[in-house]
């Protein structure tokens, strides 16, 4: 467990790619079930619990949909299950670093100051998990880490646009 951790967490540092992660259809499932268990946790900070529940149920399918798109759009599906448990499992460490600086700014709410420092913290993270998407994408795809960055940014803007349409417009 501790050495899945370290790995995960290496991913997030750009010092194992997905290929090094054991080909597991337990390991991708489980790390889809956590990924999704955090992003619900998330979520909740945000929105009200049904809302979170779907909302994260949404992000785990595009992270899962998505990623096997781009793989089998380039003949590589067969990368698929290293490459779908290094995004979660990135991803899900990635949660863990953003569930309290979200915590911390939505103690503040909009109008106060005092929420520009947890704001400025979670762009940076988000930041970090594009770099951690392009990495992944880089070597999955067997590309060059500016492809895999614009593939990560097309693939956050999609997931991020289709969770606000569906949460966040009101309807």
């Amino acid at each position: 467990m501790n050495k899945l951790l370290s790995m995960f967490f290496d991913v997030c540092r750009l010092r194992v790619a997905p290929q090094d992660l054991p080909t597991s259809r337990t390991l991708l499932v489980s790390t889809l079930a956590v990924y999704a268990l955090l992003s619900i946790v998330i979520s909740v900070v945000q929105m009200s619990l049904v809302k979170a529940l779907l909302a994260a149920f949404m992000d785990t399918a595009l992270l899962a949909g998505l990623s096997f798109f781009l793989l089998w759009a380039r003949m590589f599906a067969h990368r698929w299950v290293q490459t779908c448990t290094a995004l979660a499992g990135s991803g899900a460490v990635l949660e863990v670093v953003a569930l309290p600086l979200m915590v911390w700014q939505k103690q503040f709410g909009p109008e106060s100051s005092m929420v520009i420092l947890p704001t400025l913290l979670l762009l940076v993270v988000l930041f970090w998990n594009l770099v951690v998407i392009g990495h992944i994408l880089r070597h999955a795809l067997s590309t060059n880490l500016g492809m895999g960055a614009v593939l990560a940014t097309v693939y956050m803007y999609v997931s991020l646009s289709i969770i606000k349409i569906l949460f966040f417009s009101g309807i």
